[in-house]
């Protein structure tokens, strides 16, 4: 569109606006032309950079200026376009995360709840095994050994259930992840 051409669209659109305000806006519409093809673009390239006259003077009559409406254009543009994902990236995302994410998630937040009260039974069982023979006399030795044992393996037991657990958490974090890049990448 050539710059009589964007001129005359643009003061049609804005004719409900007063004659002074008219004049100055396709004033300040006349410099940007100028301007642009002074920096070598042609009218048809500075009437692409305002956009729609329509547009151009819905900005305008909210009280917008030249340089504000062409930031706002500027940021639209630098939006990155986000794409929808294919069907075959769905279907991957949603067979992947109920055929096997879930059920070993589910599978291993077991394994590691039974290590969790297992290693509490152990440390109750060897609490009660040093108090028992320590309060009966017999055995002691034996006892205390027994006892001990028990609760150092309860000890070794939480560690590994600690770094079950935070590996876990890990892993759910990474496959999330994952699967928000195929999600937003595809394949």
């Amino acid at each position: 569109m050539t710059k009589k051409e964007y001129l005359d669209k643009l003061a049609k659109e804005l004719g409900s606006m007063s004659y002074n305000d008219v004049k100055d806006i396709l004033n300040d519409i006349e410099e940007h032309f100028n301007e642009s093809m002074l920096a070598g673009k042609t009218e048809e390239e500075a009437a692409a950079q305002l956009g729609d006259p329509k547009d151009l003077a819905a900005d305008y009559k909210e009280g917008m200026s030249l340089p504000m409406i062409l930031s706002k254009k500027a940021q639209k543009e630098a939006k990155p376009k986000v794409k929808e994902p294919s069907s075959g990236t769905v279907m991957f995302v949603v067979l992947m995360t109920v055929f096997v994410a879930i059920p070993a998630w589910f599978t291993l937040f077991g394994i590691i709840l039974c290590i969790a009260l297992a290693e509490l039974a152990v440390a109750l069982g060897s609490l009660a095994i040093l108090a028992t023979f320590w309060s009966y006399g017999s055995f002691l030795v034996s006892g205390l050994l027994l006892g001990l044992t028990l609760l150092f393996l309860a000890i070794f037991g939480y560690a590994v259930c600690y770094f079950s657990i935070k590996y876990f958490v890990l892993g759910t974090k990474w496959y999330i992840e994952s699967m928000k890049r195929v999600w937003h990448n595809g394949l």
